[in-house]
């Protein structure tokens, strides 16, 4: 009899988890640092590249960069830091460009800048001006505290496309 039982069990456990992962589609079961950045608000990033300027083929990707003409582009590799889960983690690479002013910053974007001899990549939250000029302040999507105003001459990189 409490075989049965044992077995009736498990077998309910089965389909409990079957439903579990039917029913709740949009979940991913396997991203444990999803967790972290729950309930965080993520600005979103301005939409820099237009669907119309990718072209994808069996064996390579094409993405015309018509709008950033005259900007010096670049591929970025990121480091294990966390401090921008979900949007990306070590293994995950990146294209960024030179902003030549402060006009080609956004609310939104993802930015690098210069804290301390290190390269510190993070989004966007707010652009202002104060007695000293311009400034952003910028926050991991991850972090709970922003980073302070970082000024103009802090900005090294925008980075416009992730890749995963």
């Amino acid at each position: 009899m409490k075989n049965r039982w044992l077995v009736l069990s498990f077998l309910l456990g089965i389909v409990a988890g079957i439903l579990t992962v039917t029913l709740m589609p949009g979940k991913n079961l396997e991203l444990p640092f999803q967790q972290e950045a729950q309930n965080k608000v993520i600005k979103a990033s301005p939409d820099r590249i237009k669907d119309a300027s990718v072209q994808v083929s069996a064996d390579k990707v094409v993405i015309d960069l018509k709008d950033l003409r005259g900007k010096k582009i670049s591929w970025s590799s990121y480091t294990d830091t966390r401090s921008m889960i979900p949007t990306f983690d070590e293994g995950c690479n990146g294209l960024e460009f030179v902003p030549s002013s402060p006009e080609d910053i956004h609310e939104g974007d993802i930015i690098a800048f210069e804290n301390n001899d290190r390269l510190i990549v993070h989004r966007v939250q707010q652009i202002g001006a104060d007695s000293e000029g311009w400034f952003v302040i910028t926050k991991g999507d991850n972090n709970d505290r922003d980073d302070g105003k970082i000024r103009w001459s802090s900005i090294k990189f925008v980075t416009f496309a992730v890749i995963c």
